[in-house]
């Protein structure tokens, strides 16, 4: 990416989609969980924490200190105290997606081993299209 240039959440999205079916070929491949926890871990760390890895890396790109971006975050956390839920519909998603991800890791049915490939690609439709389902719900129910 050229010095300048935002990572947006289309294009990480992308990420997420395209990341995903590599790591649920590899478990397919050798049977190991390992890589889709670590996944799973990234996905409730940024949902929890809201440092999200596009505004990392374009913060590190640009050279910005730590302190303008949690300064940036908390500004961002009272321009819309009353239009909602305080919560961002993106954070929800992410989350939501890490708690879908957890069920045919723990609970072996059989019958949900589509689960995961159905995430993956429509988190890269989403990244493709910039038309996100579980986004727009979660901002028709209010949140930001």
């Amino acid at each position: 990416m050229p010095a300048g240039v935002e990572m947006t959440e289309r294009t990480f999205r992308i990420f997420l989609g395209a990341g995903l079916f590599l790591l649920l070929y590899i478990t397919a491949a050798n049977g190991n969980t390992d890589l889709i926890l670590f996944y799973i871990g990234l996905l409730v760390f940024e949902g929890v924490t809201n440092w999200r890895l596009p505004k990392i890396i374009t913060r590190v790109k640009n050279k910005a200190l730590y302190n303008e971006f949690v300064e940036a975050d908390s500004q961002v956390a009272h321009v819309y105290p009353l239009l909602g839920i305080p919560f961002e519909a993106e954070r929800a998603m992410r989350l939501v997606v890490a708690l879908i991800l957890v069920f045919p890791l723990f609970f072996s049915v059989e019958a949900l081993w589509i689960v995961p490939w159905f995430v993956a690609s429509m988190l890269l439709l989403a990244g493709l299209t910039n038309i996100c389902p579980m986004v727009m719900f979660f901002r028709w129910l209010g949140f930001r």
